[in-house]
């Protein structure tokens, strides 16, 4: 009989990330627990976000962008084993003065060069755009249209990868924290408050609080702060694809947030970025939602009716990029930072885990 305190690999955090990484490992044969601190998976940093597999994540030198461009197409199968909603479209970058057309251009010149063909970009202009989407104004003049983006429902994927985990015989423990784990020669020693364990890895996936659980580790690494993000849920609008205000000079945190279709039928517009001290301070300023209405009613020609204004916290990573760390000889792995487009790029983390961890095993 085997020794259940035993594992390959224990992953602390059951979001979308330390999902996906179950999975992947679950899916060669490892032995595999997940330590979640919530009653539920994704409650997180995956709950209250907008569901979308980018394609555009800028630097595109970044990791995070090259992960999010590897995550993408790794959707498509593992929503259909899955059994879970995915919704294939378009983003449409949109201007409404004829002044910034050259700018336009700039960016699709841009945008093609580095996508490479392996996502169409496109010019657009007023009468293509306004019939593939009629509740455009008739302010938009122009656009660039990018291939290959997404909805995914969000919650159901992190159910049924729950489910799946579970009837793998992979263990969550949810409404369990993480105290500490001890480096050995061959094993990590691990405490939490439903138990003690051994295992030959730990993923670090906690999301806004990788931090923390770095320090429980014995690994010391920059603070994260969190950013709030928040977004409007309207009814009443009929939008076929991602809609956002097209602009050369890009935040360095956010890409701007959009119109988004939902996989339920209603249309999220958002999100906001807003830097807070505190990791479960949720709560909305009107302020979020006027500079939403501000921002993005104007691209259409009715403005809906909002049937929810909501929230989430991302935590925002100090060198703008995902950080992935490897400690203890390998057999500890650390990922930091994973903001937006850390739902896309989720596949692609879990891949690169796992042939970190063959790696280890491989060198013995």
């Amino acid at each position: 009989m085997k020794d259940e305190s035993i594992v390959d690999v224990a992953i602390v955090g059951a979001g979308i990330v330390g999902l996906m990484c179950a999975y992947f490992f679950v899916a060669e044969g490892y032995r595999v627990i997940i330590f979640e601190k919530e009653q539920e998976a994704g409650q997180g940093v995956t709950k209250n976000q907008s569901g979308v597999i980018h394609v555009v994540q800028l630097p595109f030198n970044s990791l995070k962008s090259k992960l999010a461009r590897r995550g993408n197409p790794m959707y498509d199968d593992i929503c259909k084993r899955l059994g879970v909603k995915l919704k294939r479209l378009s983003a449409l970058l949109v201007i409404n003065k004829i002044a910034s057309y050259p700018a336009l251009i700039i960016g699709y010149l841009y945008l093609r060069l580095n996508l490479r063909g392996n996502f169409k970009v496109s010019l657009v202009g007023k009468k293509t755009l306004q019939k593939m989407e009629p509740e455009l104004s008739d302010s938009v003049k122009a656009g660039i249209k990018i291939d290959g983006y997404g909805v995914v429902d969000t919650e159901g994927m992190v159910g049924r990868l729950s489910n799946f985990l579970q009837n793998k015989g992979a263990r969550i423990f949810f409404g369990c924290e993480f105290l500490s784990g001890s480096c050995g020669d061959e094993l990590i020693q691990i405490r939490s408050s439903c138990g003690e364990f051994k295992t030959r890895f730990i993923v670090n996936a906690s999301g806004l609080y990788s931090d923390e659980v770095c320090k429980r580790l014995g690994l010391e690494v920059a603070k994260l702060t969190p950013g709030l993000g928040v977004m409007l849920e309207c009814s009443g609008l009929q939008v076929n694809n991602i809609i956002a205000p097209f602009s050369l000079i890009q935040s360095e945190r956010t890409k701007g947030g959009g119109i988004i279709p939902t996989t339920k039928g209603t249309v999220s517009i958002g999100p906001t970025l807003r830097l807070i001290d505190d990791k479960k301070a949720y709560k909305v300023d009107d302020r979020d939602i006027i500079s939403l209405k501000k921002k993005f009613f104007p691209l259409l020609k009715h403005e809906g009716d909002v049937v929810r204004v909501y929230s989430g916290v991302r935590p925002l990573s100090p060198t703008g990029d995902f950080m992935v760390y490897s400690f203890c000889n390998g057999r500890i792995i650390s990922l930091l930072g994973i903001e937006s487009p850390g739902l896309t790029a989720a596949p692609a983390i879990a891949e690169h885990v796992l042939l970190l961890a063959k790696q280890r095993s491989d060198s013995g």
